[in-house]
């Protein structure tokens, strides 16, 4: 009887061995498969080719060990993806908005009273102003617009460049300006045609700019400050277009221009005023439309001051 229960015990052993090493060679084929599918997908997505970096491994049903081939080259590196571009800072936004505002202060000045800013708005460094010249007005609404308006983009200037110093930025000089660069200006409908158009994309590039001065409530609460004075511009110019008969042409596709129909510049569908990106409003005043990685041209021969300059 003895010897017999140790014949069932040893009997026992060599199944429970037999089935271990089984199991064992199932996990190692079933992990290899595993593996094999990850380099598989790994290098779909590094180089778009099922053979790329090694051998594809299947699994197998056999209770066999899975043997693998090793790979004769390096594996290829799974390509790591290009880094997003990092927003523009407060700085950036608020000296791209300076750059604009120096134009507009500019031509109103000019058209006004013949001079623009004066050397202490101009900053340490200021770039030249072509192409200004005082415009004799025949109507006494478009003088009166015109005046004020040049008052508040001055302000606008002044208030800007504080703004940035006080934050501990440093505010862009002037750029070279071109202020001729869709023509002369020499009548009340000429001004009225551009001093529009200025506007229009002034309010858009402050709409657009907003989503990057979040993390700043004071520098936030400017700029809407800021685009409110210009929607009013815009407004009381676009009344007196219609008005008067005058023409001011689109700037690009999103813009309406003035109508006896299409008295305010608004999505027909939203009733929302339009918003552009950088890249949108450089096209526009570097005479760029449709183009992209321009960075100089049009009212800014030299491209605008700042980190902000390429459409």
């Amino acid at each position: 009887m003895s010897q017999l229960l140790n014949e069932l015990d040893q009997l026992t052993e060599t199944q429970e061995h037999v089935t271990a090493s089984k199991a064992e060679r199932l996990v190692e084929g079933r992990a290899v498969s595993l593996m094999s599918r990850r380099n598989f997908f790994n290098s779909i997505s590094a180089v778009g080719s099922l053979a790329a970096g090694g051998v594809l491994i299947g699994c197998s049903d056999s209770p066999s060990p899975v043997t693998t081939t090793p790979p004769t080259t390096t594996p290829t590196p799974t390509t790591t993806p290009t880094p997003t571009a990092a927003p523009p800072s407060v700085f950036d936004v608020l000296n791209f908005a300076l750059n604009l505002e120096y134009l507009e202060a500019s031509f109103y000045l000019y058209v006004t009273t013949g001079s623009g800013l004066s050397t202490a708005d101009m900053g340490s460094n200021p770039g030249t102003v072509t192409g200004g010249a005082k415009v004799t007005f025949t109507n006494s609404m478009v003088s009166s617009a015109a005046a004020q308006i040049a008052t508040h983009e001055r302000e606008h200037v002044e208030f800007l460049r504080a703004t940035i110093l006080a934050a501990g930025g440093t505010p862009v000089s002037i750029p070279n300006l071109n202020l001729t660069a869709m023509g002369a200006v020499t009548s009340d409908a000429t001004f009225l045609a551009l001093a529009r158009q200025f506007e229009g994309v002034g309010i858009s590039a402050y709409a657009g700019g907003a989503q990057y001065l979040t993390s700043n409530t004071a520098a936030l609460t400017y700029a809407a400050q800021i685009l409110h004075t210009e929607s009013q511009h815009e407004s009381f110019l676009r009344q007196l277009c219609i008005s008067l008969g005058v023409t001011s042409p689109a700037a690009d596709s999103q813009d309406i221009p003035p109508t006896a129909t299409a008295v305010f510049n608004t999505s027909a569908t939203t009733g929302l005023y339009p918003v552009r990106t950088t890249s949108q409003v450089l096209q526009i005043v570097y005479g760029a439309a449709g183009k992209t990685g321009v960075t100089a041209g049009g009212f800014f021969p030299n491209g605008m001051n700042g980190n902000i300059k390429s459409t």
